[in-house]
C-alpha cells in the first residue's frame, strides 16, 4: 500500500472517530460505538493491505 493510501485511510479513521466523539457528547452510546467500530475495521484493512 502506498503512503498516500495510508494517509487517506488514517484521515478517514480520524474523521470517523471525531464524529463518534460528537455522538458521545450528545449521549449516544450506540453512535459512538458504531463509529469506533467502523474506524477500527478500517484500521484492520489498512494493516492487511500494508505491503511493507
Amino acid at each position: 500500500m502506498n503512503s498516500k493510501w495510508h494517509l487517506y485511510i488514517s484521515l478517514v479513521k480520524s474523521a470517523i472517530r471525531i464524529v463518534g466523539c460528537i455522538f458521545g457528547l450528545k449521549g449516544s452510546l450506540k453512535g459512538i460505538s458504531l463509529m469506533f467500530l467502523i474506524a477500527e475495521g478500517l484500521g484492520v484493512l489498512e494493516e492487511v493491505g500494508d505491503e511493507r
